[in-house]
């Protein structure tokens, strides 16, 4: 009985809640940092760093929760390599598109307030076994990280 149990609980997917917890507050900070008004001087500068650190520490959880999803779960290879790959790219076009933000550029708050949640949604996909049953691999992971590569690619279009 006690050895059941104990697999239910490694089944359960605790490590990854906590994580996707830890995003969720971060995200909320983010983008509450970056809907904020800026001020001039050195407060603008210390919003920047500000922006840059969240963005940063937010980006990491969402690594974390990535290697959480592809150790105990399943992410088919060419995903991986795509998130590999895309994942700490869409990290600086989050703050590229931060910065966009902080100019009034259209569009370049949405860029912030939708990467996030696509990272972390595949994340959650790749863990949960009741989940990728509901859709194919390949469509799954071609649709988020396609659309990760848009919105990365817009934020750096809205940076130059």
């Amino acid at each position: 009985m006690a050895t059941v149990t104990l697999a239910r609980l490694r089944a359960a997917p605790f490590g990854m809640i906590a994580l996707l917890a830890l995003a969720a507050a971060l995200y909320v900070a983010l983008l509450v940092a970056s809907a904020a008004p800026l001020e001039g001087g050195e407060t603008a500068y210390s919003q920047a760093w500000g922006a840059l650190l969240l963005t940063f520490w937010l980006w990491v959880v969402l690594a974390l929760a990535l290697a959480v999803g592809a150790v105990m779960g399943r992410m088919p290879r060419g995903a991986g390599i795509a998130a590999l790959l895309l994942h700490p790219i869409s990290g600086v076009a989050a703050f590229v598109a931060l910065d966009a933000v902080s100019r009034h550029i259209q569009g370049a708050l949405g860029i912030v307030a939708l990467l996030p949640p696509l990272i972390a949604f595949y994340a959650l996909w790749t863990r949960l076994p009741s989940l990728r049953a509901s859709a194919p691999a390949g469509v799954v992971s071609a649709a988020v990280w396609g659309a990760v590569a848009l919105l990365s690619a817009a934020a750096f279009a809205t940076g130059f």
